[in-house]
């Protein structure tokens, strides 16, 4: 019995030896550090626009293509307007029918204008009339009714007079707006007829073009971008999580994706308040530090925004760090758990603010 119970004992001892954790042992060290949010983006000119018809039709001559200068309002791109010169034709043929409507000798109106002649003779001969029965009706020479009947034939001539003169007058109001009106349809149309001219908005570059000749062009469509060549823009995309981190005038570490080989330097110059929500993200702007050539529009990118940075800071692999940033050290044979305050964290490493030293031993479970 006593033999079985030692043998029991012991070999539960081996039992705890055997579940013991094994360690792997490391130290902090001190040295710089730098913390950098990560932000894709694309290049594009300063001061950049997009060439937009608005009108439908073929292009039927392109004057420019890509890399050319231009100057303010040079003429780019023209389109098919034989539609729209139609459209000027007839509004020009309006305007002359409208002119001679509204002219002295308007055929409308010398129809009207006879037509009151006659009716002022007419009412001149009833008004003569009906003074002629009045004298008559003192010398009891006509009867009542005889002066009543020139009474009416007068105010039925004088009515018809009047009525005339209106009729004229509305006539002539309606043939001069007429003519207002054609003339406003001329004007319309001949500036609908420049927007078959595409021309350029202040002196640029063109950097690219979407249309060529002989492509159709619908209302809408891009023709070509154009911008600023002296200066141009590095644009970023930076999440919800790490725009509060960017801040204008930081250095921003930039690789274009046509020439991995070198790191070109910006600095942040603008963010942008808004959040995209097709792009899920906040935009922000760069300058580039010294002039960069030969990067082409639209060029696409890689940065990497330098938002922290410490000369001498106390620093431990990332892997020695826990959730709740708790970190194993040793102190002698006796391992304890310690809550640390972190800095700047790098891919790599965590910048350690307090709870343990330079000198503490750290360990983390194989």
């Amino acid at each position: 019995m006593n033999k079985t119970i030692i043998f029991t004992g012991a070999a539960a001892m081996l039992l705890v030896a055997s579940c013991k954790p094994k360690f792997e042992e490391g130290t902090p060290k001190t040295g710089p550090v730098t913390e950098a949010v990560f932000a894709s983006g694309s290049i594009e000119p300063k001061d950049a626009y997009t060439l937009t018809s608005i009108s439908d039709g073929f292009i039927q001559k392109a004057y420019v293509s890509e890399n050319d200068m231009v100057s303010d309002k040079q003429l780019l791109f023209r389109l098919d307007n034989r539609q729209q010169n139609t459209q000027v034709q007839i509004a020009q043929t309006n305007v002359q029918y409208a002119e001679m409507n509204a002219s002295a000798s308007s055929p409308a109106l010398a129809q009207i204008r006879a037509q009151l002649e006659s009716a002022r003779v007419r009412m001149q001969t009833d008004s003569t009339t009906l003074a002629r029965y009045e004298r008559l009706f003192t010398t009891r020479s006509v009867s009542r009714q005889d002066v009543d009947n020139a009474n009416a034939a007068y105010q039925s001539s004088l009515s018809s007079w009047k009525a005339l003169q209106e009729n004229y007058r509305a006539t002539a109001d309606r043939v001069k707006q007429e003519l207002t009106n054609t003339r406003s349809q001329l004007q319309n149309a001949r500036a609908a007829n420049q927007y078959y001219d595409l021309v350029a908005i202040g002196a640029g570059k063109v950097y690219q073009v979407f249309k060529k000749q002989g492509d159709l062009v619908k209302r809408g469509d891009k023709v070509a971008q154009l911008g600023n060549p002296d200066s141009i823009i590095v644009y970023l995309d930076i999440d919800e999580g790490s725009i509060g981190k960017i801040q204008v005038g930081q250095q921003v570490l930039v690789e274009l994706n046509t020439d991995k080989t070198r790191t070109l330097e910006a600095r942040i110059s603008k963010i942008y308040p808004h959040f995209n929500e097709t792009s899920q993200s906040y935009k922000v702007e760069a300058r580039f530090v010294k002039e960069e050539t030969g990067i082409l529009s639209g060029t696409q990118l890689q940065a990497n925004i330098i938002t922290g940075r410490k000369e001498n800071a106390i620093l431990i692999p990332h892997a020695f760090v826990t959730d709740g940033n708790k970190v194993l050290v040793k102190h002698g044979d006796k391992v304890d758990t310690t809550i640390i305050k972190t800095g700047i964290v790098s891919d790599d490493w965590i910048e350690v603010i307090s709870g343990i030293s330079a000198s503490d031993k750290i360990v983390k479970q194989k």
